[in-house]
């Protein structure tokens, strides 16, 4: 499941970073008047830490790690296997801490989940990675499983506050995530993704995922 969030930022990252080098934005402050301070309100589920709690004791999972240190920007670590083979709803992961609280660049993270695909969105302060500008990101996009630990993602609409961006940059944010996921996917101890399919209101599994994950403190611009 944790694999699923660092897919969900990266293309919230990169999609925005590649349209900011190749000039489709370019904004240097922007106001709450243009509607850019906060993720758009996809209508979801909100977060469910009572259904995280049990999440986590029915697997046994074990997060030894300082709290805080469970953010988007922080590097994990992983150990152990359990077994996963049922639907996690939306509100359980919505919990999930490295979606629950901000991390350095980036907040206001919601995610909700379609037959088929995922929406999500948030605010992403660009300049951890060196651009002067921030606001809402918004994704819709599907996921194909083709290996235990191997998947590729494709954007069906990816938009920067109200600025819809082009195909063919897209594409570009296509290559750079699944070039990220064939690297870090293979290299998480305990995942074994056999199926995983988007359902109305949750995510549907089968596999196994780590039993233990440990996460350093977090650091701007940096990815778990």
């Amino acid at each position: 499941m944790r694999k699923l969030l660092v897919a969900i930022l990266v293309l919230i990252i990169l999609g925005v970073v590649v349209a900011a080098c190749t000039g489709a934005v370019r904004v240097p402050i922007l106001s709450s008047a243009l509607g850019m301070d906060k993720a758009a309100d996809l209508g979801g589920q909100p977060a469910d830490a009572a259904a995280y709690a049990a999440f986590k004791k029915q697997l046994g999972i074990e997060t030894p790690s300082a709290p805080e240190n469970y953010t988007l920007a922080s590097k994990h670590t992983f150990s152990g296997s359990v077994p996963l083979d049922q639907t996690v709803s939306e509100a359980t992961v919505m919990a999930l801490p490295e979606v629950s609280q901000p991390a350095p660049g980036i907040s206001d993270v919601q995610i909700r989940f379609h037959d088929g695909y995922v929406e999500t969105s948030a605010v992403v302060d660009f300049a951890p990675w060196g651009y002067p500008f921030s606001g809402p990101v918004d994704a819709t996009w599907h996921l194909d499983v083709t290996g235990p630990q191997a998947a590729t993602v494709h954007f069906d609409s990816l938009k920067f506050g109200a600025f819809g961006v082009p195909g063919f940059l897209q594409t570009k944010a296509e290559d750079a995530i699944n070039g990220y996921l064939a690297t870090r996917l293979p290299q998480v101890t305990g995942l074994d993704m056999q199926k995983i399919t988007f359902v109305e209101g949750g995510v549907d599994y089968a596999g196994s995922v780590p039993k233990t994950y440990e996460a350093a403190p977090p650091v701007a611009g940096q990815l778990p």
